[in-house]
């Protein structure tokens, strides 16, 4: 994507991602998963890492001031990911209506970009359809090209 992005942390297995977002609330650790859901599909998940559960929340809304940033840092991820896993498939979803409604809107925004690299499904109607504008879609199925 366009926005500049945070440099991030790559896991052992290249499914795990942290980077720090840095905001007008501090700095705050952002942790992007990708876990096996069935062959070859992966569910992309990312939050703020919570030190006091020691986990990824993924219900936290920090609202640091570098959405973009974070999203771009996200996508980021995705190319590293697939550099690793090609063919992969990877599925996500926003864990409200609301995140979802931001992902796509994202996606929209910077499609013609992220159609360079990949090809972006979105789930309406229990059909998976080519990624639209002006749609609203429940989720997001990325292959890379």
């Amino acid at each position: 994507m366009k926005y500049a992005k945070y440099p991030f942390t790559v896991g052992e297995a290249h499914t795990k991602y942290e980077f720090t977002s840095e905001g007008h609330k501090g700095s705050i650790i952002k942790t992007v998963v990708y876990a096996q859901i069935r062959s070859g599909i992966f569910n992309l998940s990312f939050g703020d890492w919570n030190s006091e559960i020691d986990k990824m929340d993924d219900s936290i809304t920090s609202n640091n001031g570098d959405r973009d940033k974070v999203l771009a840092t996200v996508a980021a991820t995705a190319i590293e990911f697939t550099n690793n896993y090609p063919g992969a498939l990877i599925y996500t979803e926003g864990s409200t209506p609301a995140r979802t409604r931001l992902y796509q809107m994202a996606i929209a925004k910077n499609l013609e970009e992220i159609s360079e690299n990949f090809e972006i499904e979105g789930y309406i109607n229990r059909i998976w359809e080519p990624f639209q504008k002006g749609r609203n879609y429940e989720a997001f199925l990325v292959k890379r090209k």
